[in-house]
């Protein structure tokens, strides 16, 4: 293993800019605003010195960690360079960048301003640009910096192997710097020791999995997943000491004790593998865009032509390709209409890039038409929805909390399984249901939103009040049940008749209308409703593989040393996931597709 190849590219030439026009008529001093981000509210501070921003300061904001750091970083820096407001999104993080421009415009009206003072557009001044090199060799190239990525890089680069990763976003992490960092741990050391499950086996998962799946799912990428699932998580815990335990909310669609959970979330798996792959020797080349395979004259893959952040372009020539660029959640264009209505809560990096390339070159495809569904996602942005539901199911298992729709009649066991509870809320009028909770269980909602970082605060929660989606605020408070569900829209007179007998079944110690196990009253005011609206980040479709992670063309034959792992692969959740196993898909299947890689480099 080459230690010492520590090349590093990142976002390096950008255009430096000036702005044109006099001094706006602003008051100097420091003045602050607040603008909606992804994650609620973002606060600026903003300094004007003679008419123009001399400083730009994010003072409070609770945006998700790592997808939003690139806008945080870059943003408020280039206002104040730039002295104007005319600026693009950062790439990966719009809504946040969206929230910082908002804020402080907010800041300039109360420094005495107008949005028209700060909307000159800059003037590119041209910038030689470091030259990129023609040609980077390397033995094996993963495109793709999400969980099925990187733990293909540091599989690889601890095989001894020379690994480049490539990512076309400012920061890794794709899709996975959202989620908790839940894992299977099927067949484990940890899982038999640790957890003392003794009645899972990888046979057991297989059902689970593709009952959840509705058997849609390729059977081959099923087993690989289950069969591979103790391996996996025995290397991360025991060899690479990443800090897995328990998951901190069971979900109730694994039929054995198998979900784990990363100490950090997902946003220091990451951080962790990252910093394994350095140690390794492997390379991180950020602001990196894969567009085209090279192939060779019998159409293996032996390179794949990129574009750096200043438009140069550059080839990487490698031994064994590894793709896991994520899915198709972000294009539109691609996604079924029936699916497009729903609130997309991932990242606009979601845009099918690598599942172009893949057809281009002739690639078979699975599952197109299907995608990750899931329920209790609350509308806080126009078409984006926050995923609140560790918050809703936490409150369900500890207080009397139920589902209802805009009729007011219950509509569910509340314990069910994501994937049943995202089929009965499409099936409800304006696919939407509702939670009512009262003091007891709006305690715990508060309680599980802030440990999963939902919010920042119980007051945030609040600002639901005032955010409304068709006529209808995300959530609605009340003295009474009646008054709760007129804010809410929801028939009031229905809905206390649903709450009674509901009390009725706890009294009689028995739910005689879906038998939920759980029976605790809804005892009495002040009551809460949040929407729970079905959201979408993932996809489920995508190019077809085999067991070993190679891509295969049409006909079902391998494409030369082009591999794949994550979303880009499809076939492996069918038509819904178990809780755990978009993230599980995603680590196992890049553990795989390495070894796959490698062992061909020793042929």
């Amino acid at each position: 293993m080459n230690t010492g190849f520590a090349l590093r590219l990142t976002a390096a030439a950008v255009a430096a800019c000036v702005a044109t026009g006099a001094g706006a008529a602003v008051k100097d001093g420091t003045f602050t605003g607040t603008g909606n981000g992804r994650g609620g509210q973002i606060t600026a501070a903003v300094t004007f010195k003679g008419g123009k921003i001399a400083d730009v300061k994010i003072t409070k904001q609770t945006e998700t960690v790592g997808v939003s750091d690139s806008a945080l970083r870059i943003l408020p820096k280039e206002i104040a360079e730039k002295n104007t407001l005319k600026l693009n999104a950062v790439s990966g993080a719009t809504l946040t960048s969206r929230g910082i421009l908002e804020a402080v415009r907010n800041a300039v009206k109360a420094a005495g301003g107008t949005d028209k003072d700060f909307m000159t557009a800059p003037v590119a001044v041209k910038k030689t640009a470091k030259a990129a090199p023609k040609e980077i060799k390397t033995d094996i190239l993963v495109i793709g910096g999400g969980a099925s990525g990187i733990t293909a890089a540091v599989r690889a680069a601890t095989l001894g192997e020379k690994v480049i990763l490539i990512e076309k976003m400012p920061n890794i992490g794709g899709d996975t710097q959202l989620n908790a960092g839940t894992l299977i741990a099927t067949g484990s050391r940890y899982q038999r020791e640790v957890m003392k499950e003794t009645k899972d086996s990888p046979e057991l998962a297989y059902k689970d999995i593709m009952k959840a799946g509705k058997n849609k799912n390729d059977p081959v990428l099923v087993h690989m997943t289950t069969q591979n699932a103790g391996k996996v998580v025995d290397w991360l815990i025991d060899d690479l000491k990443i800090p897995y335990g328990p998951a901190a909310t069971q979900y109730p669609d694994h039929s054995a004790n198998r979900q784990l959970g990363v100490e950090g979330r997902s946003v220091n798996f990451l951080r962790l593998m990252s910093n394994e792959l350095k140690k390794n020797g492997g390379v991180i080349m950020t602001d990196t865009r894969a567009q085209k395979f090279i192939l060779d004259k019998k159409g293996n893959v032996i390179g794949v032509k990129a574009r750096l952040a200043d438009g140069a372009y550059v080839n990487f020539s490698e031994k064994a390709t590894i793709l896991a660029s994520g899915g198709y959640g972000a294009n539109r264009s691609m996604l079924p209409k029936k699916v497009a209505q729903g609130l997309f809560y991932g990242l606009d990096s979601d845009s099918g890039d690598g599942l172009k390339m893949g057809r281009e070159i002739g690639a078979g495809t699975i599952n197109l038409d299907l995608v990750k569904q899931y329920p209790q996602g609350v509308e806080t942005t126009p078409h984006h929805g926050l995923a609140a539901t560790a918050s809703s199911t936490d409150t369900m298992k500890k207080s009397g909390a139920i589902y209802v729709n805009s009729d007011g009649r219950r509509i569910v066991d509340e314990l069910q399984g994501l994937g049943t509870l995202t089929d009965v809320t499409k099936a409800q009028k304006g696919q939407i249901m509702y939670i009512v909770m009262d003091q007891a269980a709006w305690k715990e909602y508060v309680a599980k939103s802030l440990e999963d970082k939902l919010v920042a605060s119980e007051a945030d929660l609040y600002k639901w009040e005032k955010i409304v989606n068709n006529g209808r605020p995300v959530m609605a408070e009340g003295k009474t049940l009646a008054e709760a569900a007129k804010k809410m829209g929801i028939n009031a007179a229905q809905l206390q008749k649903t709450v009674d007998r509901w009390n009725g079944f706890v009294k009689a110690g028995k739910d005689a209308d879906f038998g939920r196990k759980v029976l605790k009253p809804l005892a009495g005011g002040p009551y809460y409703i949040v929407e729970q609206k079905v959201r979408f980040c993932t996809t489920l479709g995508g190019l077809k593989a085999n067991g070993s992670m190679q891509i295969l063309k049409k006909n079902g034959r391998p494409i030369g040393n082009l591999y794949g792992a994550g979303c880009v692969v499809g076939g492996a959740n069918g038509a819904d996931s178990m809780t755990a196993m978009m993230n599980s898909w995603a680590i196992i299947s890049g553990y795989v597709a390495a070894d796959s890689a490698v062992k061909s480099l020793k042929k």
